[in-house]
């Protein structure tokens, strides 16, 4: 295998399992949260134990009580900012996951988590309702595709949703999803992209594509937030495929393009060559992605939806993933030693990255 230039998916292919990342997330009040070792170091893909950090308005706040052991990480805010979940693997005799537990806690410094459930088959994506219930993927046999669960918490109750769900998205505010599910047979399938009520099952279709098989196990190594992103106004859909082949569904080694639909006017166009980790802004005016003009140094670009036009964000080579804070900073995070990262910001109006944590 040729050398990746992003990192990210260096690590999934080269090792062919899933990760549950250590990225930063932004809740409904600003506050950004992760997991910090013992020594204050932050990690993208943490190893052994690990301690829930705050970053509360600039002020590091370090929950002593809610400590995880493990492959670990963030995964959801509830809709009010008060609760988090997170997943903690359990590994066997050769290190690898054999059980997976949902944890959640709440976000005082003297809170403690509580395993909400515990599972041997492989979890993935948690996210909450806006009733405070808990949606997620949940891998069964292994020619199979996840199937999208609800976990209710007064009841103890799991109820399948939905079968072959490749990715989903939670689509704020209200309880709907939006999922992506492809044809279980074939080399190159079709994959559809709809949105989904769970409250009625009512399913109303988005945008659809062809699926290789690589692409597939794309989506099951890496979060949805990594490979695609609804716009605020639910116009644009941006998506990170490889070019897709019909005629010999052979993926070329290489990266990722990146995908603009728009669903007012049902179109769809590659808006870069190379791109991950699409995410736009709270305003929906831009569309940030990790590039690579020359196809060896990753940064981070903007696309302005209204022109078209792309630029290159300053001081960003060498980024790993990336986030927005608020409409007018972006966070990300690089790579500073062999599983060492800096959590790093950047304004749009200087381009001066900065580092997050104080």
């Amino acid at each position: 295998m040729k050398k990746r230039t992003l990192l990210l998916l260096s690590l999934v292919f080269l090792t062919g399992c899933s990760f549950i990342f250590n990225q930063p997330i932004v809740g409904p009040n600003g506050t950004i949260a992760f997991f910090l070792d013992d020594e204050g170091a932050y990690s993208l893909l943490p190893e052994g134990e690990g301690k829930l950090t705050l970053l509360r308005e600039g002020r590091v706040v370090r929950l002593e009580g809610v400590i995880s052991t493990g492959e670990s990480g963030v995964l959801d805010w509830s809709v009010g900012g008060k609760e988090l979940i997170f997943i903690e693997t359990e590994t066997g005799e050769w290190g690898e996951p054999i059980a997976y537990n949902l944890c959640i806690t709440e976000v005082q410094t003297d809170s403690h988590p509580v395993t909400l459930f515990h599972l041997e088959d492989l979890i993935l994506a948690p996210a909450f309702t806006p009733e405070g219930e808990i949606t997620y993927l949940r891998f069964g046999d292994d020619d199979e595709a996840p199937q999208l669960f609800l976990y209710n918490r007064k009841e103890n109750v799991h109820t399948q949703l939905l079968a072959d769900v490749l990715s989903y998205r939670t689509i704020r505010p209200g309880s709907k999803l939006i999922v992506i599910r492809a044809s279980t047979e074939g080399e190159v399938r079709p994959a559809r992209v709809s949105t989904y009520e769970p409250t009625t099952g009512t399913v109303e279709e988005v945008a659809s594509f062809f699926l290789t098989k690589e692409m597939e196990e794309t989506f099951f190594l890496l979060p949805a937030s990594f490979l695609w992103d609804l716009a605020p106004s639910g116009r644009y859909l941006a998506l990170a495929l490889y070019n897709q082949v019909l005629i010999t569904p052979k993926v070329e080694e290489g990266e990722p393009s990146l995908y603009l639909i728009d669903r007012e006017d049902e179109t769809g166009k590659l808006i870069a060559d190379i791109g991950l980790i699409p995410a736009f802004s709270p305003d929906g005016s831009l569309l940030a992605y990790i590039g690579s003009n020359d196809g060896q140094t990753p940064s981070i670009y903007l696309y302005r939806l209204e022109t078209g036009e792309r630029t290159r964000l300053g001081e960003t080579t060498g980024v790993s993933t990336l986030f927005w804070i608020d409409e007018e900073t972006l966070g990300f995070t690089v790579e500073a030693a062999e599983g060492i990262y800096h959590l790093m910001k950047v304004p749009l109006d200087t381009e001066e990255a900065t580092p997050l944590l104080p």
